[in-house]
Order: structure tokens, then sequence, then C-alpha cells
């Protein structure tokens, strides 16, 4: 950003921030840039420099100390709101974090201008009006960031309120998801799609915040295994604002868990020549690959994606991609970091003891695999791998639990009927008694897991 930009940006977020410390709530915690920044930028100087001036020109007038300490105290105030942009800006915003270092000099100046200001015009008569006045500004800045200390106490009700007041904050949603990826809590994110939905009811059908949160909730559904509803979503999210990449990168995805790779390695190339975020799109692009069944080439775009800042869902699927592959070890060494960080990531949790199910560990497959069912007790494939592994090492009783386990868990899952006769597991009551084992009793374990919804 050239220089005069970079002043103009910084002036107009030091007026905001300024404006924060009177009054906390009348703004946004963060400030999108302006769109005419060369004159938000002239206008913020002038607002800034016309209030240091008029504080001098009050100093100069009363020719008191209280009233130089006033001006004095103001100039300060002015100065720390500007260090504060340079510093809570990028990944440390929001901007409000700097309001209590602006507002103490700031409230300060203004009590102390009060009492300057009360001491010249009311008279000796009026001693103790000088007084009066400051407590009463104090008091006032009191109120004021006392009732915001909720907001200005957490980052994360700052980017709400941020989203709240402007819908077209797309940095807001994404901070408000970020953690809950990183931390793998993936179904919190419908929670926070919905509330950004119900933000704005009456957005007009191309605004941004309908199309980020659209795009959120189809991150979800992908999440959730629900790919129509997520398909669903994407596109509507793409066909409102087609110039937002984003949705693009979260359509490319939903069209690949579809079943429909080819339109989403398409979507995924275009959104990558016009400039989109190369760690989503090319992860989508992977996804799309592997779906159909172009395995060394997915691989290769999930390593670009990684290397383009993607997180862990990249990682996940280059692990799974590598077991899929027959690279244990390069498989291992993708997830192990994973692990390391969150310790009860299920996914993560089943994919290692995939690795060590075909390298033959019994023990350390068995272990993984009840380490992924007590991460997540959904996990279908968890429990449907424990039931074949403790089949195959001729644990029959503990194998026939998993696999009632399996059945009252995913009633509709196809592949239930098919363990239970492997296994020679009743059906149930009606059932009859235990049914032979079959000759294909030592199929393979199931996929790995690779983060990307249903296949």
């Amino acid at each position: 950003m050239p220089w005069l930009a970079e002043l103009a940006l910084h002036l107009s977020r030091a007026l905001h921030l300024v404006i924060l410390a009177v009054a906390p709530t009348w703004l946004s915690p963060e400030p999108l840039p302006a769109g005419a920044l060369a004159l938000s930028g002239a206008l913020s100087a002038g607002a800034l420099a016309a209030a240091l001036g008029l504080s001098a020109w009050f100093a100069a007038r009363l020719e008191t100390r209280l009233a130089r300490n006033g001006a004095a105290l103001l100039w300060i105030a002015i100065t720390a709101a500007i260090v504060a942009t340079i510093y809570y800006r990028g990944p440390r915003a929001p901007l409000a974090q700097g309001v209590v270092f602006v507002a103490v000099p700031l409230w300060a100046a203004l009590a102390t201008l009060a009492a300057a200001a009360t001491e010249r015009w009311l008279g000796s008569s009026f001693k103790h009006r000088r007084m009066g006045a400051a407590i009463a500004v104090i008091g006032l800045g009191v109120v004021q960031l006392r009732g915001a200390a909720p907001l200005l106490g957490s980052r994360e009700q700052m980017w709400w309120a941020a989203l709240r007041r402007d819908g077209a904050h797309l940095r807001a949603i994404d901070e408000l998801a970020r953690p809950l990826r990183e931390r793998g809590k993936l179904d919190e994110l419908d929670g926070v799609a919905a509330r950004c939905l119900r933000m704005h009811p009456a957005a007009a059908p191309a605004a941004p915040a309908t199309c980020a949160c659209l795009a959120l909730r189809a991150e979800a559904r992908m999440h959730a295994r629900n790919a129509a509803g997520a398909l669903r979503d994407a596109e509507s999210a793409r066909e409102r604002c087609p110039e937002q990449t984003s949705t693009r990168a979260v359509l490319a995805e939903a069209l690949a868990v579809a079943g429909r790779p080819e339109r989403a390695e398409a979507e995924a190339r275009a959104a990558l020549e016009e400039g989109g975020d190369p760690s989503r799109l090319r992860y989508a692009l992977a996804i799309a690959l592997e779906r159909a069944g172009r395995l060394a080439e997915a691989r290769a775009e999930a390593d670009r994606a990684i290397d383009a800042g993607a997180g862990r869902k990249a990682q996940l699927l280059a692990g799974a991609l590598a077991i899929l592959a027959g690279d244990l070890d390069g498989a291992k060494a993708r997830l192990t970091p994973l692990a390391e960080k969150d310790p009860s990531d299920a996914e993560v949790l089943y994919n290692l003891a995939l690795i060590a199910d075909k390298r033959g560990d019994y023990n350390g497959a068995r272990q993984g695999y009840l380490a992924a069912l007590k991460a997540d007790p959904r996990s279908a494939d968890a429990r449907y791998n424990l039931a074949l592994l403790t089949f195959r090492a001729g644990i029959v009783e503990e194998s026939r639990h998993h696999v009632r386990k399996f059945l009252d868990a995913f009633p509709d899952d196809p592949r239930g009927s098919q363990l239970a006769q492997t296994t020679g597991t009743p059906l149930g009551t009606t059932g009859g008694g235990a049914l032979p084992p079959r000759s294909d009793a030592r199929q393979a374990p199931h996929e790995p897991a690779a983060s990307s919804g249903p296949r």
C-alpha cells in the first residue's frame, strides 16, 4: 500500500478509535476499509487536527496550568489512538481492543478541560464547581466504559458486534468461524451461521452477509454429511454474490461431496485463475480430484493447499490420500502433528488407527478405534472397523458386541446387515439365531476419513 494510503488508513482508524473511546457502542469495533480512502483520511486528519488545535487555543486563552494539562492530555490521547491503530490491525484486530488505552487520557483530558472552563467562567463564587465538573465528566466516562465492559472484554463479542452493525463485514464472519475450525468443532459452525442469518433477516438478496452466512452453513452441513443441503446453500450463496471467491470455494467443495467432481473441478480452477484464496480452492480441487478417482493429482493438490496455508482439513485429506496410496509412513507424518495439537480429534484418531490396522498392529488399531469412538460416538467407520478387527483376531464376542452397537447407532447404514452376516451376529429378536460366518470375513477395513463429507 502506498504510504499516503497507509497514512490515510491510520488517520481514519485513529478517529474511529477516539469516537469509540467516547462512546464504545456508537461505531463498529472494527471498521471496514473506507471506499474513498483519500477523502476519509483527509476528513479524519482535519477532525483530529481541529481537536488538537482547539485544545491548544483553549490553553492559550485561559493561560492556566489546568487548561495546559487538559490540552496535553488530549494530545496524549490522540497519540495513543494513532499508536493503537498501528498495533490493533491485521491479525491483532479488532480495533476496539485499544479503547481503554485511549479512553483513560481522553476522559482525563475532558475532565481537566471542563474543570478549567468552570474555573474561568463561573468565578470564585462557584469554587466547588471545578471539582464538580471534573467528577461529572469522569463519572460519565466510567458509565460509558462500564456499560461496554462485556463487549470490550471479549474479542468474540467485538466481532459479533461488528457483524451486527455491518452485514458486509466478511472479516467478522471469518474470525467467528476460524477458532471453531482450528479446534475441530465444526458442529458449532451451524450455530454461528444461524445466528448470522438471524441478524440480517431482511438483507437484500445480494447482501454479502447473507452470502457469507449461507456459505458458512454449507460448510457446517458438509461436516454433518448433509450433501444436498450443503449444495443448496453453496449454490444460493454463489448465485447471490458471484464476485466472492470464498463462496466459490465452498461451492466447489459442496459439488465434490455431492458427487459432481467435474463441475467442482471447473469451479475451483476458474476461481484460482481469478485470484481466489489458493488454500481453500486447492483443497476443494483436491477433493474433486479424489472423488473423480484421480488420487495422485488429488494428493499433489492437497500438498499445494497445505503449502498455501490450508489447515487441518487439508492435512487430514493429505493423510487420507497417503493411506489410499499405500504410503503409511507419509500418512503418519501428516497426521501425527494433528493428533499432538488435538488429542481428541476423532477423524485423526481414526486414520491413525487405520494405519495401525493396515500394518497388522492389532493393539494399536483397537486402541485407536476405541479412542476415536470415545471422541466421537457417531463415528460409524470406527465402529465398523473395530467389529471387523476383533472378528479377524478371533475375539468373536467382542466383535458381535460392536456389531450390535453399530446396528443400534446406525440402523440405516447399509453395511450393517453385511457386517452382521460376516460376523454371525443376530439381526434382532426376530432374526433367528447367529448366522454362520461368510467366506469374506477377512474383508478390508473401511476407507480413511478425509473430512470431506459423505461419499
